[in-house]
């Protein structure tokens, strides 16, 4: 009697040992599995890779919608904004709220191009300058044909009659969105729907002037 008592008692002593070391290994193999749940989980996640995004050169056309009148555009990662040429801007108040009208030159040299547009001011842009009074840009929204997707863009409004482009365009208005290659320029096509005309020399020529 005293020899089967022992032996259930091993018994069980056996068994306790056998569970707590099961617990232990199930316990140990518990964070691998939760570290390869969580990389599959990240690795589903879509990742923003550079194939996604639109490669554009140094200089590339857009199209101001919805008007669909085309230009060259100054792609500069530089700078932090998109800026648009304007001058005679006039704020004024419209049901309630502040607008802006502006002429647009969007066109140089002997078929100079221009149009009056009205927007909605959404803010103002303050440039600090080292050698005189601060600046102050009305900034606007305005939808572009950009590689040939529709994309609204917000535009602080200067006059650049003086530079080689009417627009340019900053990071803000191509991040998470394109590339850009430094080296190319025309890289993409500005159609989004619109009829293209057929015109003679239709390429702008590259003057080499940096904006």
């Amino acid at each position: 009697m005293i020899h089967l008592l022992m032996s259930d008692s091993l018994t069980n002593k056996f068994k306790k040992l056998m569970t707590i070391r099961l617990i232990k290994q199930m316990l140990s193999v518990l964070p691998v599995a939760l570290l390869l749940s969580c990389s599959v989980a990240w690795a589903e996640k879509p990742i923003e890779t550079p194939d996604s995004l639109k490669i554009l050169g140094w200089v590339e056309f857009i199209r101001l919608e919805p008007w669909g009148i085309k230009m060259p555009a100054r792609i500069d990662t530089g700078a932090n904004t998109a800026s648009m040429s304007a001058r005679d801007i006039e704020i004024f108040r419209k049901n309630g709220k502040q607008w802006v009208r502006f002429t647009f030159d969007f066109r140089k040299g002997s078929t100079e191009r221009a149009i009056e547009i009205e927007r909605p001011m959404v803010g103002i842009l303050k440039i600090k300058q080292h050698d005189g009074p601060s600046q102050e840009r009305p900034i606007i929204s305005m939808e572009i044909c950009l590689a040939d997707e529709v994309r609204e863009v917000e535009f602080d409004l200067i006059d650049r009659r003086a530079l080689n482009y009417p627009v340019l365009l900053g990071r803000k208005a191509l991040a998470g969105y394109a590339l850009v290659d430094p080296a190319r320029a025309y890289l993409t096509k500005a159609v989004c729907g619109h009829v293209k005309k057929k015109k003679k020399n239709d390429e702008p020529t590259d003057s080499g002037q940096v904006e």
